[in-house]
């Protein structure tokens, strides 16, 4: 596998107290890495490293294969704690004095406006945006120069639910379609299982574990939610029944039911949409999901 970013032991030491304690992390590329933990675990501290914004106290990393220095950072964009807008400038003035400022050479501004969806306040004064917008604009600025490498930090927090899910399918339209690799410190794990394609958690400057999405939902499965169309649920049912006889089937709601066995959701949806039978979801239990984070982060063991 292909890394964008490898720490080697990294630690930070602020007089006698250790916020980061040789953490080694690997980030493939065009992935969506989830850095979970609770306020002051060390996330903001490990990125800050990253970002050239503060030095390690030991260890090393590297950024696309290369060793930690300024130049390797040009590809490399960030938004750390809250953004730094000027705001009494348009979001357009903004994204124009940052490109001066960065030494950039011009840039589809609009196109940037489009991608975080400020395109319709583009001479809006940033003193008139509301939180998200913001975020948005902060995760703009960062954009500027097509970065590879994309590094935010908290950047769903005073959000409302609108908020959360734009930003959310912002994320994850520029990891699609740009193919650019996001590194997201959040402490909502609901949020961060949605978004995330591999995870680390990080408690009390510590790397706990590192792991990826399929990990993750094969160590927390006890079995698979399937939602389909209501008039399709007896198929369903039947169908499930004799592709899996000894698989216990439970009728939760009239369009879901739940595997009690640990299944294989794609041969799952492939079996019924062959079979003419609607899908509108497939997933596992978020519960255990959530249950799974905070056993690690608490030091005990997710089953």
């Amino acid at each position: 596998m292909e890394y964008i970013l490898q720490t080697d032991n990294l630690s930070k030491v602020y007089g006698t107290k250790t916020v980061l304690d040789h953490v080694s992390i690997h980030v493939p590329k065009k992935s969506i890495y989830g850095l979970v933990g609770k306020n002051g675990a060390g996330k903001t501290t490990l990125m800050r490293i990253i970002c050239g914004l503060t030095q390690q106290s030991e260890g090393s990393y590297t950024l696309q294969g290369k060793s930690n220095g300024d130049a390797v950072r040009n590809n490399m964009g960030m938004l750390i704690e809250k953004p730094g807008i000027y705001e009494h400038m348009t979001a357009l003035e903004n994204l124009r004095y940052f490109s001066l400022l960065f030494g950039l050479q011009s840039q589809d501004y609009r196109k940037i406006l489009e991608m975080v969806g400020l395109q319709n306040a583009e001479k809006k004064k940033a003193r008139q945006f509301s939180l998200g917008m913001k975020q948005r604009l902060g995760i703009a600025i960062s954009l500027l120069g097509n970065p590879d490498f994309l590094i935010l930090d908290e950047p769903i927090n005073g959000l409302d639910p609108e908020g959360v899910y734009e930003m959310r399918k912002m994320l994850e339209t520029l990891n699609r379609e740009n193919g650019t690799t996001i590194m997201i410190a959040s402490h909502i794990l609901s949020e961060l299982y949605k978004l995330a394609t591999d995870y680390a958690i990080i408690e009390g400057g510590c790397l706990i574990d590192e792991f990826s999405k399929e990990t993750l939902e094969h160590a927390c499965s006890s079995g698979v939610r399937v939602t389909v169309e209501p008039e399709y649920l007896q198929d369903a049912k039947t169908l499930i029944a004799s592709r899996y006889p000894d698989v216990r089937c439970e009728v939760l709601s009239n369009q879901s039911l739940h595997l009690h066995e640990k299944i294989n959701p794609a041969d799952l949806n492939q079996f019924l949409v062959e079979n003419k039978v609607r899908v509108c979801g497939l997933g596992t239990n978020e519960e255990d999901i959530e249950k799974f984070f905070v056993e690690k982060l608490s030091g005990g063991q997710a089953v």
